[in-house]
């Protein structure tokens, strides 16, 4: 027997049908059609200066989709450390099962980090702080349940009195950092990270957010820096074409470290660090460039990665203008007599006179490319196809590069490659 419903009934019905939809839909964006899970990570930092630490909370909105969380934790900067869930630690390893629904994890990171010269290459004062987010949260392997991924958020707490704090990061409405690495489930914010009492200059190239933050007072020439970028950017944007979002440059003067330290989306200077040696190149950059393209030697191939960040510094100086012909060739020569002694690029660590000898070789390596391609290509097309790479070899660099020109490289053969 069939009922008969009125329409004012049919309308009801629909009306409830409709707000159920509405009231669901939202959970639904939670999985996409690979049947992904998204949970939400965030990191709060509590900065405490009195203490040379900061207190790190690692908050899951739902630890059911992880199985394990095996931190790196170096005692000797990691302790108080605590969870809910399941917590094992065992000399450098921290193992965490979190509990089911919301789960956290606590610990304290020593931040203030001294070189053997006794410079800083992290350091926290009363009026600020520059540390990378790698030595706040440490390296971890995770094991997730199939399908989840993490939406993660980088969130400060500054002490009383502190005005700013900037990452490589872009921000969300509400100021948090949106932490997003497409390679990783588990985003772990990594990157320069500075905070307290500082000056900052931000500009728009292009796509790209750029900002120059210093602690007040700390002799960094931040619009000079701001406008050196400016005037090379378009030449890096014909050279890499996909350059990041946002790019942080933190410096500070004495006791930081005199040099220059690349990471991921950011990058720190020396204050005291001209823009342009008095041999032509530049380190400000050469870290850029270790910045933008992400290239990593495998074992005896740090050359590479060394050899174009270097390269480049000199390259983007003479495409922009910013060095003439006669100062490009005067530039080589220099390299070429200080690293005359070098009798082979393939060691651990490439630095100072075998950087020197791989620029040479690159600068030959571009010539060659170009002529038997008859300037169809050149050097810039290996390092793009190197950045999807990542982590390159001697053997990656040669099948890229003689892919382009289909056939042997002479430069490739050289005996500073045997």
């Amino acid at each position: 027997m069939r009922l008969a419903v009125s329409p004012e009934s049919r309308l009801r019905l629909f009306l409830v049908a409709a707000c159920l939809a509405l009231i669901f839909l939202p959970g639904l964006s939670l999985a996409s059609s690979k049947g992904e899970k998204i949970y939400q990570l965030d990191y709060t930092v509590l900065l405490q200066p009195s203490t040379d630490s900061a207190r790190v909370t690692i908050h899951l909105s739902d630890g059911g989709l992880l199985n394990s969380l095996d931190f790196n934790v170096d005692p000797q900067r990691y302790s108080d450390i605590k969870a809910d869930g399941k917590l094992s630690i065992q000399g450098n390893r921290a193992i965490w099962e979190p509990a089911q629904g919301p789960a956290t994890l606590q610990l304290t990171a020593k931040i203030s980090s001294q070189r053997r010269n006794g410079k800083y290459d992290a350091r926290i004062t009363e009026d600020w702080a520059i540390v990378r987010g790698d030595n706040l949260v440490p390296a971890a392997t995770v094991k997730a349940r199939k399908g989840a991924t993490a939406q993660a958020r980088l969130i400060f707490q500054l002490p009383p009195g502190w005005t700013s704090v900037d990452t490589g990061w872009p921000r969300d409405k509400n100021g948090a950092f949106i932490i997003d690495n497409p390679q990783r489930n588990f985003d772990r914010p990594v990157g320069w990270i500075i905070a307290g009492k500082i000056g900052n200059r931000r500009d728009y190239l292009s796509a790209t957010q750029v900002s120059v933050a210093a602690p007040r007072d700390s002799g960094l020439q931040r619009m000079d820096i701001l406008a050196f970028i400016n005037f090379v950017w378009p030449e890096m944007e014909r050279t890499f074409h996909h350059l990041p979002p946002k790019l942080l440059i933190v410096g500070a003067g004495d006791p930081m470290w005199r040099g220059g330290l690349s990471s991921p989306n950011s990058l720190f200077m020396h204050a005291d660090r001209p823009l342009v040696s008095e041999n032509g190149t530049s380190s400000l950059l050469h870290e850029l460039v270790h910045v933008i393209t992400r290239i990593r030697g495998e074992e005896n191939a740090d050359w590479i990665a060394e050899g174009l960040a270097e390269y480049y510094a000199i390259e983007l100086l003479h495409r922009s203008g910013g060095m003439t012909d006669a100062r490009y060739k005067k530039v080589r020569r220099w390299l070429q007599n200080w690293s005359k002694e070098v009798k082979t690029l393939r060691v651990k660590r490439s630095a100072g006179p075998i950087t020197a000898k791989a620029v040479i070789l690159l600068q030959d390596l571009d010539k060659e490319i170009r002529s038997l391609s008859h300037n169809k290509y050149s050097l810039d097309n290996v390092t793009r196809a190197l950045m999807e790479q990542g982590k390159v070899s001697l053997h990656s660099l040669r099948s890229s590069a003689e892919a382009l020109v289909e056939a042997k490289l002479t430069t490739l053969d050289s005996a500073l490659l045997h």
